[in-house]
């Protein structure tokens, strides 16, 4: 990040990734101003926490000691604060390469990416790191209960992302390792069909390198295809025919899920959700291949899960 950058604004600041990278800069000392359309609990909450946040997009918001304004995908080139920011010549960069910036500043930046469960499984991962007192800084897209907050900002290598595929935003992304859970059908407006979607998850897991991870959930037949396309280390995790692989699966009476965990078809531990559905045991499992890579214990994660 270009040090001569002290002011950044934000517009669309109430966004739920938008809001924490908001609390991630102010942590590290930046001044952080921006706007919204509307009220909610996160701007709100910005503002409680000193960030200046105006409700409006409007050109008089736009001033000179601005030196970068962040926009989301989602504002139009019409938008009034963008054009009033072009016309003063401010920089601009969309969220999306923004945050690819900010993974540049961490050498073990992971990135959980696809159509369904990012936010579980980044909570999953996040709560395992932070169970191993890893220090990990956090970006997640909702609010996770043990931070109260989506954002955390820690002091170690380690930043835990969601990697949205919007606009192919997580092509941005510096990552080490990833997950990638399943490939469905969104963002058609973007994409405009599913080889196009493919395309760039085929270059999302080919810029990891050779030391990191990919773990792939291999139940979802376009997920198993990514691994011809990294050089990265590839883990699988599936109910059968994967690394990782569960079994014996019941359920309590609020129907949570208990499990036996195993690799390579070695019994490993028997883990316990405190989330439904049996899609959420892959998403699990997923944690579990990933943490252990990193050298967290079964018994730590279980605790993270927990």
């Amino acid at each position: 990040m270009n040090k001569e950058v002290k002011h950044i604004y934000m517009i669309g600041i109430g966004g739920i990734s938008m809001s924490g990278i908001a609390e991630i800069l102010k942590t590290w000392g930046y001044e952080v101003s921006g706007s919204d359309r509307i009220e909610s609990n996160q701007t709100k909450y910005l503002e409680e926490h000193g960030i200046n946040v105006y409700i409006g997009q409007k050109k008089e918001n736009i001033t000179e000691d601005i030196d970068l304004v962040v926009y989301t995908a989602a504002i139009n080139t019409d938008n009034p604060e963008l054009v009033e920011a072009t016309r003063l010549k401010i920089p601009l960069m969309e969220r999306g390469v923004f945050l690819g910036e900010i993974t540049k500043l961490f050498p073990k930046t992971i990135g959980i990416a696809g159509t369904h469960g990012k936010t579980t499984t980044t909570s999953m991962v996040s709560s395992a790191f932070l169970a191993a007192n890893l220090d990990p800084t956090i970006q997640v897209g909702a609010v996770l209960d043990l931070l109260n907050a989506n954002y955390r900002v820690g002091k170690s290598p380690y930043l835990i992302i969601e990697a949205c595929e919007y606009k192919d935003s997580f092509l941005n992304f510096h990552q080490e390792s990833a997950i990638v859970l399943n490939i469905d059908n969104d963002h058609l407006d973007y994409f405009k069909n599913m080889d196009n979607m493919m395309r760039s998850y085929q270059e999302y897991v080919s810029k990891l390198p050779e030391n990191g991870v990919l773990v792939l959930n291999i139940e979802d037949e376009k997920c198993k295809n990514l691994a011809n396309y990294t050089k990265a280390t590839v883990v699988t995790v599936g109910k059968s025919n994967a690394l990782w692989t569960y079994d014996n699966v019941t359920y309590n009476e609020e129907g949570y899920p208990s499990f036996d965990v195993y690799y390579q078809d070695k019994f490993q531990k028997r883990f316990s959700l405190q989330v439904t559905g049996e899609y959420n045991i892959l998403n699990s499992l997923t944690c579990i291949a990933l943490c252990s890579f990193y050298g967290i214990a079964l018994d730590i994660i279980q605790k993270g899960l927990s």
